[in-house]
């Protein structure tokens, strides 16, 4: 029977990690072994760790004396799983009782993919009424050719299908790590895409995981994450495609795109009344060009 690692990150929100790993503990595939990695947060959430003693096959529960940030966070914790399959979790959400069952059962079924991501619920909590929500569920085959998955999803796109939670395959990690620190929160993504060079994806079109709806730094609109976002996009087209041919036909496609996007960002900016933005948008654009004619001939 294969081993099940969950590796779940933290940062600064204790008063929401009891529901987390209580979602996890009700787990009906139990998980072998968790991970909890706190970075260095503020409001120490070691005392509310400490309650899931017991609860869990193993339970390790470490806190950095420094902040590593997201990618240096990540890296340590997976670093210590040893199970066949490595699922990556968040700190404030909460997991229907069947994820990990569904997630190992999907790529037991499928041997080709390396990662398996599911549905999302992000509707709002009863204390959250007031905060817009949806369910997130994709037109996507069980099981995906990853540089098809790749050409779909990511190609002429700035945005991901799959977040930061997700179940990988062990070697598949081996393989690929670490997570790029150059893109900072958002090497999640970069990860995603460098998998589907050697993987199919596998999904489970069911929402199993109930996001935490709060604001974050991560969903704010900041030109920085323009930049990366698009930025990935361009090295990881360098990455898989296979011929000029392709490679061409893909960069003309995300070329496209990346500036249409940044002229909405600008307009985005003057409706939101953010002038600040907007000016800044604007002088930020030589840069913006610079990362346009990434990979060229």
């Amino acid at each position: 029977m294969a081993v099940v690692s969950v590796c779940l990150t933290h940062y600064n929100r204790p008063e929401k990690l009891g529901a987390t790993l209580d979602s996890l503990a009700r787990q009906t595939r139990a998980p072998d072994e968790v991970f909890v990695q706190d970075d260095c947060s503020p409001n120490d959430p070691t005392e509310v760790a400490a309650t899931f003693n017991g609860r869990f096959k193993k339970f390790v529960y470490e806190r950095n004396e420094q902040n590593l940030g997201m990618p240096g966070n990540l890296n340590k914790v997976i670093r210590k799983a040893t199970g066949d399959f490595i699922a990556n979790l968040h700190d404030a959400d909460e997991f229907h009782p069947r994820l990990l069952e569904k997630w190992v059962d999907v790529l037991e079924r499928h041997p080709s993919a390396g990662l398996a991501f599911c549905g999302y619920d992000a509707q709002a909590r009863p204390s959250q009424r007031h905060q817009a929500g949806r369910i997130w569920i994709h037109e996507l085959a069980e099981c995906t050719y990853g540089r098809a998955f790749f050409e779909r999803v990511y190609v002429g796109s700035s945005s991901s299908p799959i977040w930061g939670t997700v179940m990988v395959r062990r070697e598949v990690y081996k393989h690929h790590l670490p997570f790029d620190s150059q893109f900072g929160m958002w090497s999640d993504v970069d990860m995603w895409m460098r998998v589907c060079g050697t993987h199919d994806i596998a999904y489970v079109a069911e929402p199993l995981i109930i996001l935490d709806n709060s604001d974050t730094p991560v969903r704010a609109f900041h030109w920085k994450k323009v930049f990366v976002t698009h930025k990935m996009h361009f090295i990881n087209i360098d990455r898989l495609a296979r011929d000029s041919q392709e490679r061409a036909a893909w960069l003309a496609k995300q070329r496209s795109y990346s500036l249409c996007a940044y002229a909405r960002h600008l307009a985005g900016r003057i409706k939101r009344g953010d002038s600040g933005g907007f000016v800044g948008g604007c002088l930020a654009f030589p840069k913006f060009a610079e990362i346009l004619v990434q990979g060229r001939s």
